[in-house]
């Protein structure tokens, strides 16, 4: 009999000791899998069997973030990784197109619409602006820079070249028209809006290491577009979209342009993009 009665406590111990180990084993999984999700292994905390077991054993309670955890206070979910992305827009003057504009052939060279669209949707923009356009629209560029979502680039003075073959463009033969463009825009927008410029975005993109110098000689740090919309001379949405959604990369920046005739489908570009954008985790930013 006592015999038997042994046999019973050591079986009993062993189960207990079993029970106790198991118990353990799953809460231990079910805190690392949440170890590796908060440390980024996961966009979410894994969750099965052993996280429902170990929950209902340990009890949980509100972590400082807001998020249910377990009693030791570890997150067991967090938010998704968030991307961030620059908009900027380029608004272009040349003396060809100022001609036009005045002889009453192009009623405007921009979209009120798309600065109305980005204000509605509290969208950040760099908005790099010619010294020939800020000369002409000098009510809206001081308008945009008293706007905290907004910032005032230098895009040349007349919308030159840096270097020959550029697109087409006119462009500016030596250092000195060079440095005379830029400080002409840069104090041109200076003194409409109260404050002077700090970036720089060369007109068709063009540009050597010799350039950079120069336009750090004027002060200026030149912006470089990640993500061509390939919006201007372009009225296809579709192709515009797929550029833009393709090449977005967390960090990086998108070049539009500032509509009129030169960019006539930006704006119905920018409505598709921006949702698509958002919902795949992007968060637009100020430069």
């Amino acid at each position: 009999m006592s015999l038997d009665v042994g046999n019973r406590l050591e079986w009993l111990s062993k189960s207990v000791m079993g029970m106790l180990r198991s118990t353990m084993r799953t809460v231990w999984v079910a805190v690392l899998a949440t170890m590796v999700a908060a440390a980024g292994g996961a966009s979410v905390p894994i969750r099965g069997p052993a996280f429902a077991f170990a929950q209902a054993r340990i009890g949980t309670r509100r972590t400082d973030t807001g998020h249910r955890g377990p009693g030791f206070g570890i997150a067991l979910a967090r938010k998704g990784p968030r991307h961030t992305l620059h908009l900027t827009f380029d608004a272009d003057m040349t003396a060809g197109m100022l001609k036009r504009l005045q002889a009453g052939k192009v009623a405007s060279w921009y979209d009120p619409a798309i600065v109305q669209y980005l204000r509605d949707n509290q969208i950040p923009a760099v908005i790099f602006a010619s010294g020939m356009f800020a000369e002409t629209y000098p009510d809206l560029i001081g308008r945009l820079a008293r706007d905290p979502l907004f910032a005032i680039g230098v895009h040349g003075y007349r919308h030159a070249a840096f270097t020959a073959n550029c697109y087409g463009l006119p462009f500016l033969h030596t250092d000195a028209e060079r440095l005379d463009d830029l400080t002409r825009a840069r104090d041109t927008i200076a003194r409409i809006t109260g404050r002077a410029p700090t970036l720089f975005r060369y007109p068709g993109l063009c540009r050597d290491a010799h350039d950079d110098a120069l336009v750090r000689q004027a002060g200026l740090t030149v912006d470089t577009p990640t993500v061509v919309a390939g919006d201007s001379f372009n009225d296809n949405v579709d192709a515009i979209v797929r550029q833009v959604i393709r090449q977005a990369r967390d960090g990086g920046t998108v070049i539009f342009h500032l509509g009129g005739p030169n960019a006539p489908v930006t704006l119905e570009a920018l409505k598709r993009v921006v949702p698509e954008l958002r919902k795949q985790g992007y968060e637009f930013a100020r430069k």
